[in-house]
């Protein structure tokens, strides 16, 4: 018995012991929880001391998050530049640190917004199944930083050190970065939590540092005490807080504004530049010049606080690097321009989601009409892209055909050089239920784009061979060549093309026939709002061997619930297919958005009236509205939607369809 209670007692002993311990270790962890975990401090000291000499106290420059808003920094900083004030250091987190960065790596803030504003960053990001914890994979970003930069830049090797401040979700503690590999660190200091996958770092998954602070400026006072603080963050009035994504986002940030006045309030001796972009949508990277204006004139009203400051001006292989640096972007936005692409350096795999409507104007196709939505797998070399998907098929483009089917996806794209692309797809679709009798259509492509000036003409060629058959008896062929165009003069957009095209029965090139396309529209903005619009637009198909048959695609613009209803195609007409194309609309200047997640850009509505002409006698009218807009998450992924809605005379009643593409 005595034994029995001595066991017993000692087991108690144990256990409370154990219990205690674990109590310890949690409070030991949750205490240590606001201690800062920095990496290169000693090194970060002595390349600001390399800066002074020692004969002036170091400057010190704070750069918050704030999305899109962070391209006011820009501002601030061509204003220091103009007044001889180049930071010794800097501490950044979230959009503030790409801006640091960057800077810090030598470009000029006028070729940080070339850079982030001239490029369609929905270009540059990938939807993807979020195995890694985020929807968005930043890897054309990454290739194009790498491609301006340079592969193997690190942190320590920059003229400006540079300070990001991120949080890392395995011990919940800020993290200070002032080393390692430039691209990896500036992709972890905006990982937005679900949007983004965390980042590794020496045992850590980091995310946005601006998720937990607004303004990391203890850390700048540990180096100086002369700081200047540039911010952004400002509160929207008009937010719906009633929203379910706002009220989340508004939660977070409670938190981050106690922090934030707790810092301010802690260190009342900084220069503060408030940066008034609150009229913005964190989204909007689209108006990076109009930010950064708006930073300047925030640095020129702190002028007086600024004017004792002065530490000379840029470094002087600052010059040398910002001309590298411009042929450099030059190389990288002419492949964005050609084919909206950026070349990796290495191999890499992409496991994404992707969704296309087959009716891209970059990448038209005549015997597709489907929108697919698919999971993809991408295997990139440089100059090659090889993708295979499995999805479904989606048949809306107009109701009569509406229908959704198994799709499986193969493509394969060459890039002899930026301006020239070779293209193989094929795609098998189980449809017509209930049998689902397989459609296999293959495409070969050929786009070379001849001439191009951004903004203000291009001249391409593009050749197509498409085939589809429904392996029961059914097919049919269609080769292309077209030569597209547009230029820009005054208020005008004009677009013309001028093609041929041969149609046969089978991919034997039986019963063979020969058109020529002739095409060409505009666009006319009415002064002096220019939110008002012309569109006005002339097409025709035409026989040149006499045999009839010219065939009528829905690619070809008219809205018609004839088309595609029991073929391939609608040839029946004996010499031509013609139209008239007239819409009046309006150009919404305003972008909505939701839950400062979601936001609406480029938006219009249009009355419509299309006129077509098949050989002799009374046009056709498809008449109706039309609606246009783009939806953009977070800025940075967009999903255009047009939807069209009236009346077919050829079909003798009601009309719609609508398209869906998302850019690549």
């Amino acid at each position: 018995m005595l034994r029995r209670l001595i066991a017993a007692v000692l087991i108690a002993l144990m256990a409370a012991v154990s219990i205690y311990a674990g109590i310890d270790a949690s409070a030991t962890e949750l205490l240590s929880s606001n201690v800062p975990i920095v990496y290169g401090d000693e090194q970060f000291r002595e390349r600001i001391l390399e800066r002074t000499k020692g004969e002036r106290d170091p400057i010190g420059l704070v750069l918050t998050g704030g999305s899109a808003r962070a391209l006011s920094h820009l501002g601030v900083l061509v204003y220091l530049e103009e007044h001889g004030i180049v930071p010794d250091f800097i501490v950044s987190n979230s959009m503030g640190s790409i801006i640091a960065l960057m800077y810090a790596a030598g470009m000029s803030p006028y070729q940080i917004i070339e850079l982030l504003e001239s490029t369609e960053l929905s270009e540059l990001f990938t939807f993807t199944i979020p195995l890694k914890g985020g929807l968005l994979i930043p890897q054309g970003f990454e290739t194009l930083l790498e491609k301006v930069v340079g592969p193997d830049t690190k942190l320590e090797d920059l003229d400006i050190p540079v300070m990001v401040v991120c949080d890392d979700l395995v011990t919940k503690r800020e993290v200070r970065i002032t080393e390692g590999d430039f691209t990896d660190i500036l992709l972890a200091s905006f990982a937005l939590p679900v949007y983004f996958s965390p980042s590794e770092y020496r045992g850590h998954l980091l995310i946005d540092g601006g998720v937990v602070s607004l303004l990391p400026i203890d850390a700048a006072y540990e180096y100086t005490d002369t700081v200047i603080v540039s911010t952004t963050f400002y509160d929207i009035p008009s937010l719906d807080l009633r929203n379910p994504v706002t009220i989340l986002n508004r939660a977070f940030d409670i938190g981050k504004n106690q922090r934030a006045a707790e810092s301010i309030q802690n260190h009342d001796d900084f220069i503060w530049i408030r940066c008034a972009v609150e009229q913005f949508s964190f989204m909007d990277f689209g108006s990076g010049m109009e930010m950064a204006v708006i930073g300047y004139q925030s640095a020129a009203e702190a002028a007086d606080e600024l004017s004792g400051i002065s530490s000379g001006p840029i470094p002087e292989n600052f010059r040398s690097l910002r001309e590298t640096y411009s042929a450099r972007l030059d190389d990288a936005q002419r492949a964005l321009d050609f084919f909206s692409r950026v070349e990796v350096s290495s191999p890499s795999f992409i496991l994404g989601v992707s969704f296309d409507s087959n009716q891209n104007s970059d990448y038209r196709k005549f015997l597709n009409d489907s929108a697919d939505l698919v999971i993809t797998a991408e295997y990139r070399i440089p100059s090659l892209e090889l993708k295979f998907g499995l999805g479904g098929a989606f048949d809306f483009t107009t109701h009569e055909v509406a229908g959704a089917y198994p799709v499986a996806k193969a493509s394969l794209a060459y890039y002899p050089m930026d301006s020239m692309r070779f293209t193989l797809d094929e795609s098998l679709t189980l449809c017509h239920s209930p049998w689902y009798i397989p459609h296999l259509y293959s495409r070969q492509g050929f786009d070379w784009v001849i001439l191009r000036e951004k903004n203000l003409y291009s001249l391409a060629f593009k050749e197509a061979l498409e085939h589809v058959t429904d392996f029961q008896g059914t097919s049919a062929l269609v080769l292309s060549g077209i030569f597209d165009g547009d230029v820009r003069v005054g208020w005008f957009h004009l677009y013309g093309s001028l093609g041929y095209m041969m149609t046969a029965d089978t991919i034997t090139f039986e019963d063979i026939r020969n058109f020529m396309q002739v095409a060409f529209d505009t666009r006319f903005y009415l002064p002096p709002a220019e939110t008002w619009f012309i569109d006005a637009g002339l097409f025709t198909r035409f026989t040149v061997d006499g045999r009839g048959e010219v065939p009528l695609f829905l690619s070809d613009g008219y809205a018609s619930t004839m088309l595609g209803k029991d073929a391939f195609y609608d040839r029946s007409s004996d010499w031509h297919n013609s139209m008239i194309k007239l819409s009046i609309g309006y150009d919404f200047p305003a972008t909505p958005t939701f839950g400062e997640f979601l936001i609406l850009e480029d938006s219009e509505i249009a009355v419509f009236c299309d006129l077509l002409f098949k050989d002799v006698g009374h046009p056709y009218v498809s008449t109706g509205l039309e609606l246009q807009t783009a939806f953009s998450i977070i800025g940075l992924l967009e999903l255009p939607l047009r939807v069209r809605l009236g009346y077919d005379s050829w079909a003798n009643g009601f009309v719609s369809s609508f398209l869906l593409t998302l850019k690549y």
